[in-house]
């Protein structure tokens, strides 16, 4: 009480002096929480007009009935209003009756005048006095109600101030004070600063302060204490360092309402005072993370959302949490957010693909949901998310409603460790196809299931025998009890996405230092180290590289996988590699440990359709390499690259979609060169763990069993900042090395009009090089009739008769290029068309002429590939017809 007293003085002295502190700008007349005068008018022009929100919410606010003191009937029927739990009926009814007063005051003052002594008869119930046989302890259930009581009080107080007494308005005040003084003395998580229960607190905090400030002779010292205790020292620092990139930590059974009661201040503040707290000083990118979160941890069918953390609810615990979404449309154009429009047209989207609003939330469906704000198409937007601070990666094969979604967790524990609603699963992925389940988070799934899995869920995390076995994460024996525990970035934790590597064709992600979740007690820890490696390949694929060690060579220790699904051993897709079909479609291959044995549990629990495979190694060992191929689509054979130098490892990957091959390093940095062998074909390489932004050397020969493809440092495509190259090989190809080197390649000859193409890698930007045709094989420039060059002033142009016309057309080192040619031989000219990964053709040469020396051949026979310069390679060189 007396550090209250003295803030107040303080902030007198300060405004006596005629000192304003920013946290003590001027504060608008009512209302002022959440509405303005633009935002007032423009809800009033909405009802004016019949805005089917505003009849909906007009229509709940003429329909109410008695209200019941918090000791009455929870949930009276005939439209009466009670406290339903712990205050969320109140809060409900006070927010659409506060509403309904402020838009019908213009427009319908008899109506309004109606809606005005509803909600001061709603808040006279929610505030009874201390002492006051009605009223609710503020502590009862450790301070859960003051999210309802506290917000609740605090929007009405603003909302219908006019319609209450001076000696109405003191007695909402002194109740929120001590709402306020009770949570601040005794409420559950007050010291820590993420939690459900905090989250209702801090709102309460804020909303008070403003909405009561020229009423209550606390409310200064309180927004005082807000902005520089709350907020500045202790929320914006926490979430700076934990949730700038958005997500809540609990999961979105508590995530949606408690994400809402953390943004209502950053919008009160605004709409109160004009202060931004969103770019301030110090900014609280909480705000704009959650919807960026949102927007890319929604399942593709839009009907749902990540299902980690605490669920509770049957039978589907994570549906699409439109409320939030709606509500965050809304919030983003307040602080100014560029990716407002975006949003909109997603929320738009979501709300489409879950019809109805429930009628507690029809005050924010009118509120925050502008049917005609601007919006922008969020699907051409990023395919992968990497959400910083809980470190977690989202990625999608596309926008499409059947699209296949992943995401990887991998940062330390952020939540309240008292709370423990965050759960265990730290290096845990998760894999949907649509709006269908696949690899899952089975704390999320086994509630879609037929029986309540509520205690079992419990007991394997808290109970007595607990063994926190239901994630997709690695296990050992000991000690016990296994599992992940609570560690903090605060209690040293290093846990982290160390890579997040989102390119055309793959995302890489890393979680590294995972070793540190463990163990859950005081023992000594068993793991000494683990990172998961992840390598999305679009659409269906996900190569998981584990590498663990253990102090104990001879724990026993195993990789979990849950499936939604029985899974069905199915053939071998190679020697060594074991494949299980699920139920439902994909499929899970294991390719390492060498000699893995697997134990299935076709269902962890009765009613459900959760599975579980259990990977182990063949034999002791300290250090143990893994590798599984999670495949949404169940259509790729996997099998071990074939590895002839340097210590990396990897899965080839055969599927309609192509080839593909993954190689990771056995250590932590792959020794070069690196030479592998792979089959005929066309494949997609994809390399981690090598030196980052640095070149490499790519080379390839056929032998009779295939491709061999050497990598080793030099000049070539560079490695990204995560350490990964990407690049195709094809052992139709032709390279030259540079130097004045010809590499010709006979096709039969074509005297008409016909078409070519090439894909040309250029290694790099400044190769001086070029592809072409001639009637024959040739070792000079003059032999080719038809050239398209990549310069060594880093633009791609082509040949006229007797010089190369200048081009706007760019080049990177190590980007593959399609190069498509028109000929017409009889005619000698040919026309050149330029595409990049990703982008539209361009056509870069019209009707040019043969090269001089060519311009009387009457047939072209050969694909040449030369270069002056540095190495220039093509591959799947095609003629038409």
């Amino acid at each position: 009480m007396m550090r209250r007293c003295w803030a107040a003085l303080a902030v007198s002295l300060l405004l006596a002096m005629g000192v304003v502190p920013v946290a003590y700008a001027e504060v608008a007349a009512h209302p002022r929480l959440l509405l303005d005068a633009v935002k007032l008018g423009q809800l009033r022009q909405r009802a004016q007009a019949n805005d089917p929100a505003w009849l909906a919410v007009r229509q709940k606010c003429d329909g109410y009935g008695p209200v019941e003191w918090p000791d009455g009937n929870d949930y009276p029927g005939d439209n009466g209003i009670g406290e339903g739990y712990q205050g969320d009926g109140y809060f409900a009814a006070i927010a659409n009756i506060g509403l309904c007063y402020r838009v019908a005051q213009t427009a319908d003052p008899a109506r309004a005048q109606a809606y005005g002594a509803k909600g001061v008869d709603v808040l006279v119930h929610m505030s009874a006095p201390a002492g006051d046989p009605h009223a609710p302890d503020p502590l009862r259930n450790a301070g859960y109600g003051i999210r309802f009581f506290g917000v609740g009080m605090a929007l009405g107080f603003d909302w219908l101030y006019e319609a209450m007494s001076p000696s109405e308005r003191t007695r909402v005040y002194t109740a929120l004070d001590r709402w306020i003084d009770a949570f601040e003395s005794g409420g559950f998580g007050r010291n820590h600063p993420q939690g459900n229960y905090f989250a209702g607190y801090y709102a309460t905090k804020a909303l008070a302060a403003l909405a009561t400030e020229g009423d209550d002779p606390r409310a200064p010292a309180q927004w005082a204490d807000f902005t520089g205790r709350v907020h500045e020292r202790f929320v914006q620092p926490y979430y700076t360092a934990n949730l700038a990139g958005g997500g809540w930590p609990e999961g979105q059974q508590y995530g949606p309402l408690a994400t809402f009661n953390m943004l209502l201040p950053v919008v009160a503040a605004k709409t109160a005072k004009g202060i931004d707290l969103v770019h301030g000083s110090a900014p609280f990118e909480f705000a704009s993370g959650a919807a960026t979160w949102y927007l890319n941890n929604v399942w593709p069918s839009l009907r749902r959302v990540d299902d980690r953390g605490t669920m509770r609810v049957r039978p589907e615990p994570a549906a699409a949490p439109v409320p939030v979404i709606t509500q965050l449309a809304g919030m983003l154009p307040v602080w100014g957010d560029p990716q407002a429009p975006a949003f909109h047209r997603f929320a738009r989207e979501v709300r489409a693909a879950n019809p109805g609003t429930s009628p507690d939330g029809l005050w924010s469906e009118f509120l925050f949901w502008d049917p005609n704000a601007p919006e922008a198409d969020y699907r051409t937007g990023p395919l992968a998310s990497y959400a910083r601070g809980m470190e977690m990666a989202s990625v999608r094969s596309s926008w499409d409603t059947n699209a296949t979604m992943g995401s990887l967790k991998a940062g330390p524990y952020t939540n309240n460790p008292d709370s423990s609603e965050e759960l265990f699963d730290s290096g845990s992925l998760a894999v949907a196809r649509g709006n269908q389940p696949f690899l899952v988070n089975a704390t999320g799934q086994l509630f879609r299931g037929s029986a309540a899995p509520d205690d079992f869920v419990y007991n394997d995390n808290f109970g007595s025998a607990s063994t926190r076995g239901l994630y997709n994460v690695f296990y050992t024996a000991s000690p016990t009890p296994t599992g992940q525990g609570t560690k903090t970035r605060a209690d040293g934790a290093r846990t982290r996405l160390s890579a997040f590597d989102a390119a055309q064709d793959y995302v890489f992600m890393r979680a590294s230092r995972l070793e540190d979740m463990y163990p859950r007690g005081s023992a000594a820890p068993a793991i000494s180290s683990w990172t998961r490696e992840v390598v999305y390949l679009r659409p269906n694929l996900f190569v998981v590289h584990d590498r663990t060690a253990t102090a104990d060579p001879a724990v026993g220790q195993w990789m979990r996988f849950h499936f939604a699904g029985a899974p069905t051993r199915v053939a071998d897709p190679a020697p060594g590699v074991s494949r299980y079909d699920i139920a439902g479609g994909g499929s899970v291959s294991t390719v390492l440990p060498a000699g893995h044995q697997e134990q299935v549990t076709p269902t962890v629990f009765g009613g459900s359709d959760v599975s579980r495979i259990d990977v182990k190694p063949s034999a002791a060992a300290a250090s143990n390499q893994w590798l599984t191929v999670v495949d949404a689509g169940g259509t790729a054979q996997a099998s071990r690259v074939s590895v002839l130098e340097g210590a990396v490892q990897g899965a080839l990957l055969a599927s309609p979609d192509g080839t593909s091959a993954v190689l990771n390093p056995i250590g932590d940095t792959p020794t070069t060169p690196i030479r592998y062998r792979l089959p005929a074909g066309t494949t997609r390489n994809v390399i981690t763990g090598l030196a980052p932004d640095t070149s490499f050397a790519v080379t390839t020969r056929a032998d009779a069993d295939g491709v061999i493809v050497e990598v080793t440092p030099g000049t070539g495509p560079r490695t990204t900042q995560a350490g990964v190259l990407g690049f195709t090989t094809n052992e139709n190809c032709q390279a030259s090395p540079g130097g004045g080197v010809f590499v010709s390649k006979p096709f039969p000859a074509r005297s008409g009009t016909f078409g070519a193409s090439w894909e040309v890698t250029p290694q790099t930007a400044t190769a001086d090089g070029a592809v072409g045709l001639a009637p024959a094989a040739t070792t000079r420039w003059s032999g080719l009739a038809a050239i398209v060059r990549f310069g060594a002033n880093g633009t791609i142009d082509a040949r006229d008769g007797s010089g190369y016309p200048a081009s706007s057309v760019r080049y990177a080192a190590g980007v593959t290029y399609r190069v498509r040619v028109e000929v017409d031989v009889p005619g000698q000219r040919y026309s050149v068309w330029v595409q990049a990964p990703g982008t539209a053709e361009v056509l870069l040469a019209r009707s040019y002429r043969f090269r001089t020396e060519q311009q009387t051949a009457t047939s072209l026979a050969a694909s040449v590939v030369a270069s002056d310069g540095d190495r220039v390679q093509a591959c799947g060189f095609t003629v038409r017809p």
